[in-house]
């Protein structure tokens, strides 16, 4: 399990990869033989035990929106504050807090990351003559600001339905490890066999997630 694959992305990732493993599969079983048809026949049967635990949940449209909006505001913050570290660094300025709160943007702690942004938007704006110089916008404390307030919002809406996935995943943790093992192995396997072709890309995994946050609203990376 990795930082940047959420657990409840685990099916669409599996949906995302199947279709190129299943395109490519005559291609992949010359150099792996273990990952022919019986493999792929076990890996839709792991999905589609994922995909009916998750089908017990319902999350409305609002629910739905508020998931893809958290993602795609918190996405923006961690790029920007990459940005805003490295202003800091030339400025000769301590960047403990806005890598405190890139981690808690990063590892979902959207708790901790509204806990945190007040703290860093005086900072940047107590030193915002020197950060403008180095290359930060101006408005970009009162951005801070008012990310903080859509991630409030979302956050609570998101809440509801969260909880409940977070324990179905958490009940059922050995099926997700499982799924998400087979979905690395394929793309392991993927890598290597179209390692000089554009379709590698496709089981990149970093890269996919990117693309399914794209498809479904999110920001593109």
């Amino acid at each position: 399990m990795t930082n940047y694959v959420r657990v409840e992305e685990y099916s669409t990732l599996g949906d995302f990869i199947g279709k190129s493993y299943d395109r490519d599969l005559d291609l992949i079983v010359v150099r792996y033989p273990k990952l022919g048809k019986p493999y792929r026949d076990g890996f839709l049967a792991k999905l589609n035990e994922v995909k009916t635990l998750e089908g017990a949940l319902f999350m409305t449209e609002e629910q739905k929106k508020a998931t893809l909006m958290l993602y795609q505001v918190a996405d923006y913050l961690g790029d920007e504050l990459n940005f805003i570290n490295t202003y800091l660094k030339e400025a000769g300025l301590d960047t403990k807090a806005v890598t405190a709160l890139k981690k808690d943007l990063s590892n979902d702690n959207i708790e901790g990351a509204v806990l945190k942004i007040e703290n860093v938007k005086q900072f940047l704006t107590e030193h915002r003559f020197v950060l403008e110089q180095e290359g930060m916008r101006s408005n970009f404390p009162q951005e801070l600001g008012n990310a903080k307030e859509k991630l409030e919002d979302l956050n609570s809406t998101q809440n509801v339905f969260m909880n409940k996935l977070k324990a179905l995943t958490s009940e059922n943790k050995a099926v997700y490890t499982a799924l998400y093992a087979m979905i690395a192995k394929i793309a392991n396997a993927g890598k290597l066999v179209f390692k000089d072709d554009v379709k590698k890309d496709e089981y990149v995994i970093k890269k996919i997630v990117s693309r399914m946050r794209s498809h479904y609203g999110g920001k593109k990376e």
